[in-house]
Order: C-alpha cells, then structure tokens, then sequence
C-alpha cells in the first residue's frame, strides 16, 4: 500500500496569491487566453537555505508547499486551460501538468522541467513588466 503524503499550504498563501495576481494577471503560458484564475507552482520542495530561513521566521520545516515563494520565481498565474490536470497530471501537451514538461515524482517533491521553468518566469516577469 502506497502511503499518501500530506501536506499544507501556509497561512499566509492567499496573501501570496493576491500579491501574484497584482502583479501579472493574465495566463502565464499563453497570454492571449486571458486572465489568469489559478497560481500554479513551479515546484513544491522549499530549498535547504528557504528551510532554514523559514526556521528563523518560526516557520517550521513541515511538509509545506508554501509560505516563501516569491511571485515570478517559484509560482506563477496561469487559466484554467493551461492548468487541467488530472491528480497532478494532463493529457492535454498545452497544460503546464503534461508529463513532457511536469515531473510527478510524488508528495511534495513535483515540478516543472528546468527549461518550462525558465520559460515561464521570463514570460512572467516579461508580462509584468509591459502590462501585457
């Protein structure tokens, strides 16, 4: 029997997203789809040096998705074309959750292939930037 991870987002995860959604509002991955209705994470793991900042800021090490991401960097906005999926995956190769381009490896450890990653935070920031 496998056995289930359980995780939980920070207390603070709405103010993230509304900070996220100030700053760019349309669909990440294909603007012209509009806007945005989801903050999609490009991983879930915090790295060791988030972990022991969040130590710091009494944020404990549980097995947290969320709490210090930085918009643009760690999640970004997306529709909800671009985001279908199906327990963590899509058929669909426009979803940001398609296995060619979102690695599943279970619990808290799922995330974007580098190159989606890096694609996505530079047409982030891009569309941030000129308030495409």
């Amino acid at each position: 029997m496998s056995r289930i991870t359980k995780f939980e987002y920070a207390p603070n995860w709405g103010r993230i997203c509304r900070c996220t959604h100030r700053l760019q509002h349309r669909c990440t991955q294909n603007p012209l789809h509009g806007k945005a209705s989801i903050i999609h994470h490009l991983k879930y793991t915090r790295s060791p040096l988030r972990r022991i900042f969040g130590i710091f800021l009494l944020h404990f090490p549980r097995r947290s998705v969320s709490g210090f991401e930085i918009p643009g960097w760690d999640i970004v906005t997306v529709c909800d074309c671009c985001h279908s999926n199906y327990y963590g995956r899509s058929s669909d190769k426009r979803s940001v959750h398609h296995p060619s381009v979102w690695r599943q490896t279970g619990g808290i450890n799922n995330r974007q292939t580098w190159g989606k990653t890096w694609e996505l935070r530079i047409k982030f920031w891009l569309l941030a930037i000129f308030r495409i």
